[in-house]
């Protein structure tokens, strides 16, 4: 069985580190085994300078008789329904653009098109045509074809093609993730014999996409989909999964080469190559980088890389669900490709090394942008291997926090842009006001999964509330502020605010309010200034991190001397610092960082100890240690728990004398209140004396975080009224 084309390269590969190349299997029918097949020896390979692009006119994978009947049992099916229905069962509303139009209106809800690219040179003008296809086909499972080996287990072919409708053949094509740029659609070409315009960006794209001998296949969303029919783009959104799982595989465009591109590609290769098989969590020191081979961390090569993970596309919202739906991805970065496996290799090994640090570009903001990049493509990479196991069964939450720091022209589209990873979606409906689409995402979620409320509150993060919608559903057009101290919480143990109880709420009848089963258990009376989140700086007099600290002394000294049961005033300080979590958020903070913040707090303060309830160690620390392998490793991690509790928070003490870390904008006077089944309190402000009350946001106060209230005389929850 031949499945290969004259394209062999387009098929998916698999590193083998053992033989050091790239292998496929496949079930071979006549045979009736398994076969691999080793790239090194296939007698072809595209060159370094062309893109993987689908082929016109090349059959990418050849049918057995079972699956040519399908096929064709699928097209007699459809000419039937044309028949039947010959103005098409799509209801749209609005007509094309204009009589001259390049569009034809798509006759059903699952057919989309790839546009034709002509050959030609870079710089000829370019030239495609627009091909109707069917998404509907699905290679169905054969009966007579068990896997070997097994008595019950079936094969079923992957459907990586479309259907022709003209023709009813198969049709392979290329899916193409990329950024709109610059909005301005200036750039013309010529598709359908007619002037269409694009933007830049996609302009130089389709440069490099063509080949100079032969026409290609793609599926690009500026020129596939009637952007100026509303109904249309609603339904191509919804198709939008299947178009990038049917992709025979899928190019990210990244941009043009740079000055700094040679030594980006070579550093990452590098780093990937000498760093995958690191276990050690020491931190790498100067010999451990020439040792490696690696760049020194002084080096300019290390800006190169930040330089590339700073490109737009990582920032783009609509790449997780186009990136987790693709079976085969490569980045191209002009006419340099990177595998899908080698960027995320790379990935997981400057987090994992703590390495991010040396990528700085020269601007904090572009900083946040490159770790930004590294962690986006940690996360699309594990909820990749997720959908293989649970296609399309993911929560609407949780891709709806993974893509909230993601750009969006469309805020709607912080919606609609994940709908495709989701058990839950929203039919997309860009005439509803913006409110209106979070209100129903926020409904659906509850709706769906009625304890996720919790999870739902934590995500509400904002320094002013939205004036149009209610304070429990989060404004995901704004990016978050702070790390979440609760998302996800109950589910490590980490915080039990109100352990062994219910999530209890209920819609108000006003149709705006949510009315909650809490507890208001104390009042905020100081509320510092906002933290600074260098740890690193706090032994230095006179830094932000330091007086920052020494203003929260203040406030402990003179409001926050009561803590429950034994817990001593120093235990709910330095845990109060990194929100009782470890440096990956999803574990408690270990006993390694109490020592060292007894250090950093004495080298603060200019006297040992601090806190007349602080414990002596058995090994005394100094400074110097923390340069040394162990502790030093502990310390930066520490830094990175600290960094994550802190940001856009402020410390503040209560009525009872407690201490906690608070949103951004709490003001004396606020509650502080757990919920029924909550794992961490929240924040609430009363709209008048009798009103009802706003959600501040979640917080962190030591005294209350692990159920103590649950033993309180008197305890008892009532309902609590949140608009």
């Amino acid at each position: 069985m031949d499945i290969f084309s004259e394209d062999r390269d387009a098929s998916p590969w698999l590193w083998n580190n053992n033989r050091k190349d790239y292998e496929m299997r496949y079930w071979d029918r006549n045979q009736g085994q398994w076969v691999t097949v080793w790239k090194s020896t296939l007698p072809t390979a595209i060159p370094q300078d062309e893109a993987n692009v689908a082929k016109a006119g090349v059959v990418y994978r050849e049918m057995d008789p079972f699956e040519e009947a399908a096929l064709r049992n699928f097209v007699s099916k459809r000419e039937a329904e044309v028949s039947a229905h010959p103005t098409g069962t799509h209801a749209a509303t609005t007509e094309t653009a204009s009589n001259d139009s390049i569009y034809k209106r798509l006759d059903r809800a699952q057919d989309m098109r790839i546009v034709q690219l002509s050959p030609g040179t870079f710089e000829e003008s370019i030239h495609c045509t627009l091909h109707e296809c069917s998404t509907d086909f699905e290679y169905p499972v054969d009966p007579t074809n068990q896997i070997q080996g097994t008595k019950s287990l079936t094969f079923k072919a992957p459907t990586f093609h479309v259907v022709s409708i003209a023709s009813g053949e198969p049709i392979w094509y290329t899916a193409i993730s990329y950024v709109w740029g610059d909005p301005a659609f200036i750039m013309p070409i010529t598709c359908n014999g007619r002037i269409f315009k694009t933007t830049q960006n996609l302009n130089t794209a389709l440069r490099y996409l063509r080949r100079t001998d032969v026409t290609v296949n793609l599926w690009i969303d500026q020129i596939c989909i009637n952007q100026n029919d509303l109904d249309e783009k609603a339904q191509q959104v919804v198709l939008m999964s299947t178009i990038y799982k049917r992709a025979w595989n899928t190019l990210i465009w990244l941009g043009e080469e740079t000055a700094t591109s040679s030594s980006a590609h070579a550093t990452l290769v590098a780093i990937k190559d000498a760093l995958q098989y690191n276990t050690t969590e020491a931190i790498l020191t100067a010999d451990d980088f020439e040792r490696l081979d690696l760049p020194s961390p002084e080096s300019e090569a290390w800006r190169a890389v930040g330089q590339l993970l700073s490109r737009p596309w990582f920032q783009r919202l609509w790449i997780v669900q186009e990136a987790v739906l693709s079976h085969d991805l490569k980045f191209m970065d002009g006419r340099k490709h990177i595998t899908w496996d080698d960027m995320t290799l790379f990935a997981i090994c400057m987090i994992e090394n703590n390495l991010e640090s040396l990528l700085d570009v020269g601007q904090s903001a572009e900083h946040e942008e490159t770790e930004s990049g590294l962690s986006r493509i940690r996360m699309i990479d594990r909820t990749r291997a997720y959908e293989r196991v649970h296609p399309q069964q993911s929560s609407l939450l949780g891709p709806l926090v993974d893509g909230r720091g993601s750009r969006a022209t469309n805020p709607r589209d912080k919606i609609y842009g994940i709908m495709g990873i989701t058990a839950n979606p929203l039919y997309p409906d860009y005439t509803l006001p913006v409110t209106k689409v979070f209100i129903d995402a926020a409904r659906k979620i509850l709706d769906c999964d009625a304890p996720s409320l919790i999870d739902l509150l934590c995500c509400v993060d904002y320094e002013q509330p939205s004036e149009n919608l209610p304070t429990w559903v989060p404004d995901w057009s704004i990016p978050r502020q702070t790390v979440s101290i609760g998302f996800y919480g109950a589910l490590r143990g980490i915080h039990q605010s109100a352990k062994d109880t219910k999530v209890g709420w209920n819609y108000h009848p006003n149709g705006v309010s949510l009315n909650i089963s809490g507890f208001r258990c104390d009042t905020i009376t100081s509320v510092g200034p906002l933290a600074n989140f260098v740890l690193t700086d706090l032994v230095i007099r006179g830094s932000p991190t330091h007086a920052f600290i020494m203003e929260c002394l203040g406030q402990v000294s003179q409001h926050g001397q009561k803590q429950p049961g034994d817990t001593s005033i120093f235990e709910a300080f330095w845990q109060t610092f990194v929100a009782g979590k470890d440096h990956s958020g999803v574990q408690k903070a270990p006993r390694d960082y109490e020592a060292i913040f007894a250090l950093l707090i004495d080298t603060a303060t200019g006297r040992s100890p601090s806190f007349p309830d602080q414990p002596t160690f058995k090994r005394k620390l100094n400074l110097a240690n923390l340069e040394v392998r162990r502790p030093g490793q502990v310390y930066r991690q520490m830094q990175i728990a600290f960094k994550a509790a802190v940001k856009g928070r402020r410390f503040g003490t209560t009525a009872d004398g407690c201490m906690g870390l608070y949103p951004k904008s709490t003001q004396v006077g606020d509650l502080v209140c757990i919920f029924s089944g909550g794992h961490v309190p929240f924040v609430l402000r009363q709209q008048g004396e009798l009103g009802p009350y706003q959600l501040v946001g979640e917080c962190y106060q030591h005294s209350i975080m692990n159920g103590q209230l649950m033993s309180m005389a008197g305890f008892t929850f009532g309902t609590i009224e949140i608009r």
